[in-house]
């Protein structure tokens, strides 16, 4: 009996085995069928991949390559317009440069023209420019003479009016102002830094100003060409207030 039941047992086995063979059989062979596929897909994507990644490795060096014509290319621009500017600046140098010696040819033709008018030859004019250039300078060291001689006249005539007029009041310059460079151990003389060359004169008095205030009188007793000494005049003092540098002095 036992034995049957082991029999019928193994039998039972046999059989669940065999329903199980027939079933799964043919989804065993859609799946091998279907890794079949998905292994082939796999490989035409991995050659795919393998291209595409050459693709962008030959991108990547063209890429880089224009990268760097593109550099050089900005170089060679950059160098290309400084270069422009270079000669622009050259070429505006030399329009200046042509219109100054076309506008000193013109003044030379009109001038050599007015001399031809005059009929005089230009080894001439060389002369007549030398000539004049020679009493331009007499001219002006006779100005500069005259200048020193109506000086030694106007000291001259001041000295004989100090005899003749002792009384008679020195004209200055109106208007003519000057400072105290320094004063007298004793408050009793000024040093002033205007001289002949401003019109100062001997005998000629001075305020003194302080300010708005005037504080006192002084007498030129001595001049140089840009420096003088003025004598306090005692009457004018104002009390305790004493002249001082740096005191403003007004004809």
């Amino acid at each position: 009996m036992l034995r049957v039941a082991l029999i019928l047992a193994v039998l039972a086995a046999i059989g669940s085995l065999v329903v199980s063979f027939l079933v799964t059989e043919p989804t065993v062979k859609d799946l091998r069928t279907n890794l079949a596929s998905t292994t082939q897909s796999l490989e035409e994507t991995r050659g795919t991949l393998t291209k595409t990644e050459g693709d962008l490795k030959k991108t990547k060096t063209e890429l880089e390559s224009k990268s760097k014509e593109l550099d050089t290319t900005k170089v060679q621009l950059d160098e290309a317009s400084v270069a422009a500017a270079n000669n622009k600046k050259r070429a505006d140098q030399l329009d200046a440069n042509l219109a100054k010696t076309t506008k000193e040819r013109n003044e030379a033709q009109a001038e050599l023209a007015q001399w031809q008018a005059l009929g005089v030859k230009p080894d001439q004019v060389v002369q007549l420019r030398a000539d004049l250039k020679k009493t331009s300078e007499a001219k002006l060291a006779l100005e500069d003479e005259k200048v020193i001689f109506l000086k030694r006249i106007g000291r001259l005539e001041n000295r004989l009016a100090k005899y003749e007029a002792p009384d008679e009041k020195v004209k200055m310059p109106d208007g003519l102002k000057g400072n105290i460079l320094a004063v007298g151990p004793l408050q009793d003389f000024v040093l002033l830094d205007i001289g002949e060359n401003q019109g100062v004169k001997e005998r000629g008095e001075f305020l003194v100003r302080r300010g708005s205030k005037l504080i006192g009188k002084v007498a030129v007793v001595s001049v140089e060409a840009n420096r003088a000494i003025a004598n306090v005049i005692p009457a004018w003092r104002q009390g305790d207030v004493r002249i001082a540098e740096n005191d403003q002095v007004l004809y």
